[in-house]
């Protein structure tokens, strides 16, 4: 081989090493660039894959707000239509309750109109009878008779006030004297009260109410006093009205009783028939209710100078009438077809009490008991009859007798 052939071959060689070597760099280059872009791409998709991952959590978020959001409108949805349902069932509860209230009201309110008529009916019947055997045997009986059918007629009167009612009877105007004195007529053991006389005239229709409560008061005061003592009945005149006053000797209530009874007379708490339970009292619930109705008012205190309870009953002067005002019709006012009479005739005579001689005392003195003995009072006014002054003033006779028979009975009993 010649040299000069064997440098061409060699620069041939070397030319070609050369290209590979610049194809070597060239592919390295290469490589590096497509790794550079590989890297940028896997970085690019890391940043992809971090930012869908993200925004994935994001709307996770969002659709566990969505769904707490959801699960509270739908339970506020419930609560409220739970709500407007117990809305709905504590108003037809109160409904239905106030219902039969109204019903039970309603119901006794006019048992109490029918007994206090039909006890009227009787009453008109004993007092025609009473008219008729003035000096018959059976006078005695008629007037037990018509004093119990008194009594039956006002324990009505209360059940019908409480309830709602009005007392039903209409009396035209009478002084303070006969008002007690025709409360007095409506009491069981009339004969241990004793009462002075006021002249202050009651309009006509405060008669009635005034009537009801002053007997529900002594009523009360006769029940739970000795039966040997008295119930004193006086009166304070002053500037604003009269005053009457209740004394008795009995058993004082305790202050929880005394407290309860203010509330009660002062309006305090209102009581009706259906909040007395299975053996309602209804006398002070009436009394308040009549206070209330008319503008008068009614007390309870103790104790006394007796040691026991004391009640008042404060007439307003707007309830009284001035001498100049006061007439005496012929006939009753006529509210509806009812003819009243006074109050003073809703009293029929009172037999004398019976007395019985027992052992005498140490001083010598012979003891004496009265026996019980019911009296009479009138009845109702539910029609048109006429007045009773006959039997008015008889009563008013053997009250007097009576009185005095039973303050001799009394002597020589030890105290």
């Amino acid at each position: 081989m010649t040299p000069t052939l064997a440098v061409f071959l060699f620069s041939l060689a070397t030319l070609v090493l050369l290209g590979a070597v610049a194809v070597a760099l060239q592919a390295l280059r290469n490589e590096r660039r497509v790794r550079a872009r590989l890297e940028v791409a896997e970085r690019e998709l890391h940043a992809k894959d971090a930012a869908m991952e993200q925004r994935s959590l994001v709307h996770a978020e969002e659709l566990r707000a969505c769904a707490d959001d959801a699960a509270l409108a739908e339970r506020a949805a419930d609560e409220r239509v739970a709500s407007q349902v117990e809305a709905t069932r504590e108003t037809t509860r109160a409904q239905i309750s106030a219902d039969a209230r109204a019903a039970t009201s309603n119901a006794v309110r006019a048992f109490g109109t029918t007994v206090v008529s039909l006890g009227a009916d009787v009453g008109q019947v004993v007092s025609n009878a009473l008219r008729e055997n003035r000096n018959d045997e059976v006078y005695a009986t008629l007037t037990r008779i018509d004093h119990t059918v008194q009594q039956m007629i006002r324990q009505a009167q209360a059940y019908v006030i409480v309830s709602g009612g009005l007392p039903g009877r209409r009396w035209p105007q009478q002084t303070i004297g006969d008002v007690v004195g025709g409360a007095t007529g409506r009491v069981r053991d009339y004969l241990r009260v004793r009462t002075g006389h006021c002249e202050q005239v009651v309009i006509s229709r405060a008669v009635e109410p005034l009537v009801h409560t002053v007997a529900t008061l002594l009523d009360n005061a006769l029940r739970y006093s000795p039966p040997s003592s008295f119930v004193d009945i006086s009166y304070q005149q002053g500037h604003h009205g009269v005053t009457v006053i209740i004394d008795d000797a009995g058993v004082r209530m305790s202050r929880e009783q005394m407290e309860e009874a203010r509330q009660v007379l002062s309006g305090e708490r209102v009581v009706d028939i259906n909040a007395l339970g299975p053996s309602p009292r209804v006398g002070f619930p009436g009394v308040a209710a009549l206070a209330r109705r008319y503008g008068f008012a009614a007390y309870v205190d103790g104790p006394n100078i007796y040691g026991g309870t004391r009640a008042m009953v404060f007439v307003p002067a707007a309830l009284l009438v001035t001498a100049t005002e006061v007439h005496q019709p012929k006939h009753a006012e006529v509210p509806e077809k009812v003819a009243p009479r006074p109050v003073s005739e809703i009293i029929a005579p009172a037999p004398q009490p019976e007395t019985v001689e027992h052992d005498r005392t140490s001083g010598g003195l012979p003891k004496r008991t009265r026996r019980a003995v019911a009296t009479a009072d009138a009845p109702a006014d539910t029609g048109e009859t006429l007045a009773r002054p006959e039997l008015a003033a008889a009563w008013h006779s053997g009250s007097r007798h009576g009185r005095a028979a039973a303050a001799r009975s009394t002597k020589g009993h030890d105290t």
